[in-house]
């Protein structure tokens, strides 16, 4: 079983890309499980939302404590998502317009920000870069691009769904590994 946890800001998508990846799962033939966590969640506060993917039935109905994958929507929070807990081997995947390396986890960076504007994919409240990282962590978790598609035209069909589609490509084809050069920004050195 896999299990991935989502740390960003309220307002940011958290829970909406936990669906889509647990929808992903689905539409791939496994089980998926989204967990959101609501506790005294507002608008710009650190939210988390976790997700479950297996081959076969998922049993544990529990928020991920030690998940293999943590997805970072903004670079603030590198810091918390590393310290709420990561399996030793653990990766990470960040919303950064750089590279940037954590620790010894595996890290892989897409600029989310980027793609949303760029592909217009804005609110009141902001962008919605929850449909880049969406793209980025199906790559990352080798969930085929057909599949990431058919999860986005049916959550939505239409001309949404194509802008939608086209950040969620973009991400899919330009989230890259963060080569070790060998600096590591320690947690909680800054």
């Amino acid at each position: 079983m896999l299990e991935l946890r989502i740390n960003g800001f309220g307002g940011q998508g958290s829970v909406t890309l936990a669906h889509l990846l647990a929808q992903a799962a689905l539409e791939n033939g496994e089980q998926g499980q989204a967990l959101p966590f609501f506790g005294v969640e507002r608008r710009g506060a650190p939210v988390r939302a976790a997700v479950r993917m297996s081959p076969t039935t998922i049993h544990a109905h529990s928020q991920c404590e030690l998940p293999d994958y943590v997805v970072v929507m903004s670079e603030k929070l590198i810091e918390e998502a590393v310290s709420e807990g990561i399996t030793a081997t653990g990766t990470v995947i960040i919303n950064a317009p750089h590279a940037v390396a954590v620790g010894k986890h595996p890290t892989w960076q897409v600029d989310a920000e980027a793609i949303a504007r760029e592909a217009g994919l804005f609110s009141a409240d902001g962008l919605f870069i929850n449909i880049p990282l969406f793209g980025a962590v199906c790559r990352v978790l080798n969930i085929p691009q057909k599949v990431m598609e058919q999860t986005i035209l049916n959550k939505w069909p239409g001309s949404n769904g194509e802008l939608n589609l086209g950040a969620a490509r973009r991400a899919y084809n330009t989230v890259t590994q963060v080569e070790d050069s060998g600096f590591n920004m320690k947690v909680g050195c800054w």
